[in-house]
């Protein structure tokens, strides 16, 4: 919730985001931080990590395309159209589970 925040603060101040524009509230059937049990935390931990190395995959591979483009010199005659759909912050993992099955079914994960 506060890396929430922080980016649309931050957002706002560049002009992004209208100064009228209001921060949406946070789906309430989204577990935060602070009501995740400790025992989980290090496995929640390591799935943003994963996701933040796969963010940084895609940034270098996106780069290479622009690079090219400059390279080429015809960035400034291409329309670049960027949709990035890979699902974000998904509930997989959610209660400790990798598993797409289980987390859809919201079963619980078993040992």
């Amino acid at each position: 919730e506060e890396l929430r925040n922080t980016t649309y603060a931050k957002q706002r101040a560049m002009g992004w985001i209208p100064e009228t524009a209001k921060l949406t509230p946070m789906d309430p059937t989204m577990t935060k931080w602070e009501d995740i049990p400790e025992s989980q935390r290090a496995f929640q931990i390591r799935l943003m990590e994963v996701y933040a190395g796969f963010l940084e995959h895609t940034d270098t591979q996106h780069s290479k395309i622009l690079d090219e483009l400059d390279r080429q010199n015809i960035t400034e005659n291409t329309l670049i159209i960027y949709v990035f759909a890979d699902n974000g912050a998904s509930a997989e993992g959610k209660e400790g589970t990798i598993s797409e099955l289980l987390a859809e079914n919201n079963l619980p994960t078993t040992t």
